[in-house]
């Protein structure tokens, strides 16, 4: 299947656990999907929807952190109290971005607003490729592949395994923002092989790839 590949990196990037809203701020060991679909609306200037954009990711990070975090809680618009949390961040990542059409992964040539992943100042960077093109056109194989650093939905792949979430698929472009797609999700951190006619597999970066979207999820 010919797909489009987009790397991007950065130093550090945090995924709030959405079961945690005050205290101790862990992350989550990988980008959860609506984060995916928010990085692609930032690049493309507005909201995707998930039933026109295929997207398939591997994350990778070297590591994690913690570190001391002041905060401010405000009550009313005069007056605010302060505390000290602690707060967890994955370091050194990189997020390969696979897309079936070629328009979504242009958008990474000339990003309509700023790329992070996760908080503000978490930005992201498009990487060059090893042919000096950002977007690589490649084609992916359907064959026995190591599966990690991605989501799949549960139960549907019996022989991975992982953390399972509620999550939800995007975000909705109105404010107040309203999960949308929520449904339970494995994330699978650590590498797992698989075979599967779902699960596409990246020849040249040696992994595989679950696509999200296109109204298949």
């Amino acid at each position: 299947m010919k797909s489009y590949r987009v790397c991007l990196s950065g130093w550090t990037a945090s995924f709030r656990h959405p079961q945690l809203v005050t205290g101790a701020q862990p992350t989550l060991p990988l980008p959860p999907p609506s984060t995916i679909y928010g990085l692609i609306a930032a690049a493309a200037g507005g909201w995707v929807n998930p039933d026109e954009c295929r997207v398939g990711y591997v994350f990778r990070s070297s590591g994690n952190a913690r570190d001391l975090e002041k905060i401010y809680q405000f009550q009313k618009s005069s007056s605010a109290s302060s505390t000290v949390i602690y707060r967890d961040w994955l370091t050194d990542w990189q997020l390969c971005l696979y897309f079936t059409e070629p328009e979504w992964a242009e958008n990474f040539l000339s990003p309509v607003f700023p790329l992070t992943l996760g908080r503000q100042q978490e930005l992201a960077h498009v990487e060059v490729g090893k042919s000096e093109e950002t977007v690589s056109e490649i084609e992916l194989q359907n064959e026995r592949t190591v599966l990690g650093g991605t989501v799949v939905p549960f139960p549907r792949f019996p022989e991975a395994f992982g953390l399972v979430m509620a999550l939800p698929l995007v975000m909705s472009p109105d404010l107040p923002r309203q999960a949308i797609g929520v449904r339970p999700w494995l994330m699978i951190k650590d590498e797992t092989k698989i075979e599967n006619p779902e699960i596409w597999r990246d020849e040249e970066l040696g992994h595989g790839i679950y696509f999200l979207g296109g109204g298949e999820n």
